[in-house]
Order: C-alpha cells, then sequence, then structure tokens
C-alpha cells in the first residue's frame, strides 16, 4: 500500500484536469512539522527547457546506472525525457509524500488561476481524495509514515472555470484528544504508541482509527475508511467530521479480535468488535455499493467475515457470512463479479505477545509466510440480480490454494469467466459458470520475517529530505499487474502477469466504474513506477489494454 501524499493528489487531480492551482493560504495551522533545512523547489518538467537535455548516447539502464532515489532534487537529470520508464526520481522528491501538512484550506480557483477548460463531465460534480496528512505529534515523529492521521481533500467544479478546494483533517475523538494535548496518546497500527514504553503501553488493546486510506461518498453519506476500524462520517459540503458509526449496529464496537468468549465479557475487555474494509466497490450491474465487515477469531485462527450490499438511499439488499479458515490478517481488498464476493488470503501469521506486552504494534506483529499458498475464496452472492437467490443455485463457496511467495495488494477488478482475449471469440455459458478472472497488483517475490520490515525509514541519502519516514524503495518488493484464473468447479489457480506488463511496476489498479465486475471491460488504470520491472516511486499513469 502506498498512500498518495495529500498534496501531491492536489497536485496530480489537478494536473488530470488539465488546470494548475495555486497554494491557498492555510486555514489554521495543526501541529508544527518537524524542522528541516528549507531548498528552493526545482521548477516543473513542463516550465523548463529541456530541448537540450536529450542525450542518447548514455545506457538506457535502471536508474540510469545510479541508485534509485540518488539523483539529486535540482539535476537537470530529472527533466530528462530520455529516462522516462527507468525509475529515475530524487528520494528528496518522493520524501514530501510523508510531511505533514502546513494545515486546512478552503479556496475558490477561479478565472486566471484555471488554465484549460474543465471536463464537460465533470462539472457539477465532486472529487473526495483520503491519505496520511499528519505524522507528528508534540515534536514527536510517529513510528512508521502508515500511522500518519487521516486528511481529507474535496475538489468541487461548478463551471468550466471554476473549482473549489477544500481540506480537513478527519477529526476523530481520537485526534481530538491528541490535538488537545498535543502529544501521543493512542497506539498506532504500525507501532506509534506513547512515550514510556511497554509500561505505558502493554495490555492496552485499543488502536486508533487512522481513517487515512481511503473515502466513499454513496447515498447522500461521506465516510473516511480505515481497515483496522470503524467509518468516519463527514459532512459531505464542509468536510467536518460527524463521528464514527456503525452502520446501523453492524459494526460493534473494540478491537476487532474475539476469543470466544461471551459478548459481553468481549465487550468489557474492549475487544470482539467489528472492523470495515478500507475498499467497498461500488456494482453498475445492481446499482449497489458493496461492503465487508470482519473479526479476527482468535480460537478458531480464522477471519469472520459478513458481506454487505446496500442501494442508493443505504436499504440493506443482501448479506452473506463466511469464514476464513486458517486466516490471520484480514485481506486489504477484494472484487465483485455478477456473481462472486472475490478474496485472496495472504501468507501471514500473527505473533501478538509482542503486541500485548506494549513493545510493537499489531501490524509490527505480522510474519510472511512465503512458504504457503496463498488462497482464492470465491463467495456466492445472494440475490445478485443476475441468477436469483445463491441459496437456491448450485453455486458453493470456494477456497482454491494458489501460488507460493505471492503477496497482493488491490485488486483492480474481477469478472465471471474466461479472460477478455485479442480473438474476440464467443464464450459458452458453461465457460462462464466454471471461470473467474480477477487482475490483482502484488509482488512477485513475499520475503520470510516481518511483514513490511522493508518499509520502516530510510537514511543515507546525500542531499537533505522532508522526513526519514519515506521509505527507500531500493528496498521493497516490486509490484506488478496479475492475472488470475480460477476454475470455480476444479479449483486450479493459475497466475501470470497480465499480457504485455511484465516489466510495469505498478500499483492502485483500476477500472471505469461502470464496467466493475463485467467481462466486457477492456482497460486497467493504474499509476506506474517504472518499465524496467523494478520497485520505485508512482511517477505517471498507465492504461493497459
Amino acid at each position: 500500500r502506498i498512500p498518495m501524499a495529500t498534496m501531491t493528489a492536489a497536485r496530480v487531480s489537478a494536473s488530470a484536469l488539465g488546470a494548475k492551482t495555486e497554494t491557498p493560504a492555510p486555514r489554521r495551522p495543526v501541529g508544527l512539522s518537524r524542522a528541516v533545512r528549507a531548498r528552493p523547489r526545482r521548477a516543473l518538467a513542463e516550465d523548463r527547457d529541456v530541448s537540450k537535455l536529450s542525450s542518447p548516447g548514455r545506457p538506457r539502464t535502471l536508474g540510469w546506472g545510479r541508485k534509485r532515489g540518488s539523483v539529486g532534487p535540482d539535476e537537470d537529470l530529472l527533466a530528462d525525457p530520455d529516462t522516462h520508464g527507468y525509475c529515475v526520481y530524487s528520494h528528496a522528491d518522493w520524501s514530501y509524500a510523508y510531511k505533514s501538512v502546513a494545515g486546512e484550506f478552503d479556496s475558490i480557483r477561479d478565472g486566471g488561476n484555471v488554465e484549460g477548460p474543465i471536463p464537460d463531465e465533470l462539472i457539477g460534480g465532486v472529487l473526495y481524495r483520503n491519505g496520511p496528512g499528519l505524522f507528528e505529534r508534540g515534536g514527536r515523529e510517529y513510528n512508521h509514515m502508515l500511522d500518519g492521521d487521516g486528511y481529507v481533500l474535496r475538489f468541487e467544479f461548478s463551471d468550466a472555470k471554476t473549482a473549489r478546494f477544500a481540506s480537513r483533517f478527519v477529526r476523530t475523538k481520537e485526534f481530538r484528544a491528541e490535538e488537545e494535548a498535543d502529544d501521543v496518546l493512542y497506539r498506532g497500527t504500525f507501532g506509534t504508541m506513547r512515550a514510556g514504553g511497554p509500561l505505558r503501553n502493554a495490555l492496552d488493546l485499543h488502536q486508533k482509527n487512522l481513517a487515512n486510506t481511503n473515502i466513499l461518498a454513496w447515498g447522500g453519506k461521506v465516510y473516511a475508511l480505515y481497515e483496522a476500524g470503524r467509518p468516519v462520517e463527514l459532512d459531505p459540503k464542509t468536510l467536518e467530521t460527524v463521528g464514527e458509526v456503525d452502520l446501523n449496529g453492524r459494526l460493534s464496537g473494540g478491537m476487532f479480535v474475539s476469543v470466544g468468549a461471551p459478548s459481553g465479557v468481549e465487550s468489557a475487555l474492549g475487544i470482539g468488535g467489528k472492523a470495515f474494509t478500507a475498499h467497498p466497490h461500488v456494482d453498475p450491474n445492481t446499482g449497489r455499493v458493496v461492503g465487508w465487515g470482519w473479526t479476527s477469531a482468535v480460537a478458531k485462527r480464522s477471519v469472520e467475515a459478513t458481506f454487505w450490499e446496500w442501494d442508493k438511499n443505504w436499504g440493506e439488499a443482501a448479506s452473506t457470512e463466511y469464514s476464513m479458515s486458517g486466516c490471520e490478517a484480514a485481506p486489504h481488498d477484494f472484487a465483485v463479479t455478477e456473481s462472486w464476493y472475490v478474496m485472496i488470503q495472504n501468507c501471514l501469521r500473527v505473533d501478538p505477545l509482542l503486541y500485548l506486552a506494549g513493545v510493537k504494534g499489531a501490524g509490527e506483529c505480522l510474519v510472511s509466510q512465503p512458504e504457503d499458498p496463498v488462497t482464492i475464496h470465491l463467495i456466492p452472492r445472494r440475490d445478485a440480480g443476475f441468477d436469483g437467490d445463491a441459496d437456491k443455485s448450485d453455486r458453493a463457496a470456494v477456497a482454491a490454494a494458489g501460488p507460493t511467495e505471492s503477496f497482493e495488494i488491490h485488486v483492480a477488478f474481477a469478472h465471471d469467466g474466461p479472460p477478455l482475449c485479442e480473438d474476440g471469440r464467443d464464450v459458452s455459458d458453461s465457460e462462464m459458470k466454471e471461470w473467474v478472472t480477477a487482475y490483482t497488483a502484488g509482488w512477485d517475490k513475499l520475503e520470510p520475517g516481518s511483514f513490511l520490515g522493508e518499509w520502516s525509514a530510510s537514511a543515507g541519502w546525500d542531499f537533505d529530505i522532508a522526513t526519514s519516514l519515506s521509505p527507500d524503495f531500493n528496498n521493497i518488493p516490486r509490484t506488478l499487474l496479475w492475472r488470475y484464473r480460477i476454475n470455480a468447479r476444479t479449483g486450479t489457480v493459475f497466475r501470470e502477469p497480465a499480457p504485455g506488463c511484465e516489466d510495469l511496476c505498478i500499483d492502485h489498479p483500476h477500472v471505469n466504474p461502470m464496467f466493475e465486475g463485467r467481462r466486457e471491460c477492456r482497460y486497467v488504470y493504474a499509476s506506474i513506477s517504472n518499465e524496467v520491472r523494478c520497485s520505485g516511486p508512482p511517477l505517471g499513469d498507465v492504461r493497459i489494454d
């Protein structure tokens, strides 16, 4: 998971719309950023004369023959078009993705502040974004960049020349308490905790709801999402935090772990809660939003999941319960086809002792098991609107063993039937029922040991960086676009890089939302790092046929 930098997200979104925005004045400051030596920012590539930078005599190699990220922030090489696709970047720039933002903003951009027309399709619409935006309290930096507090962006497009930008922190009750105390008061998933070591953190099972991963706008509601907590409702216009919600009693409070004790006992212990996915999906085939909640059942060594489907008025249209046996860490993402919910269970084990002892965060207690195969779960949808009630059909849940040494992060989409191919041949009804195809962003080799250990703080650069929380991509596994083919009748699983994508390092794949779950979907869109099959930060966008 590579969270989009908050200010980078604003720049990328505006760039995608052909609009430039000036940085508005902060509405009010929130916290103080760790002091770093200021340096002038280099001019953007489009503002520089690159005609003299082309260098055909130089070798076209990974990092242009240098350690990835080691290019100085003011070197002309960064603007050389010949380097595109070879993972050439400066870690000084990338480190700003994990520097705390200066405050909250509310500004109208119009007239001379907008370059080019805003597309007609966006006029009257709103774009929301969410990601970590605050990385320290009381002058103390958080332990991990994924522990950053949620920061939501809102872009409203009024007409062809007017856009309004606003941003707010997701002010959960934990955020407000820490803001008032100007100190870390709660444990984060990835090791941020109160000062004082184990004596002040041992046996504290309450985890801070960071609300920093995704955002859902549906049925007049806007929710900031974090997979290790419950949704946090925001005002759709002002972004003011309304509060954490239980989705009409579906998500019980407390740490999302159950030891099998009576609910009253677990509630008193602060456990037995149910968290909600950070990646719900809107199904255009039914006009519903699909999400799922989960609890880790320690005694059963399983993840107990409930899938829900809601109409546009948040009326429940379907619900399905499912147990992922042998699963200790819930999947980060899933997919929806016309007939199935598709889950890919990674091979992770939880070692909870150091968490209970107050030494590590819950996320730091995940241990990779690359020797075990991933498990692909196909869960039948109830009354998906295509073949009636799943309980009365001949479809049953499937748990199929996949490849070893694999790890899947995000799911682009999945569909019933075999892959869409160039030959355009017709597919029989039996093939459509027998096969499921899924496209994912995943590592090609999961290493044993502490999970996400490679994402620790970086050091050793020959220039100043905004924060040491920024991970060094020289230590991180590469992420490719994979294609899964699953036979729902035999349990056979095939996994290979998506054709033509063997050398593309990508993440955050998506499809046109009107084609979610449909076999006729032809294109996948993703952020791309490079075309030489190595790990690196997102440097552009790619459309894959």
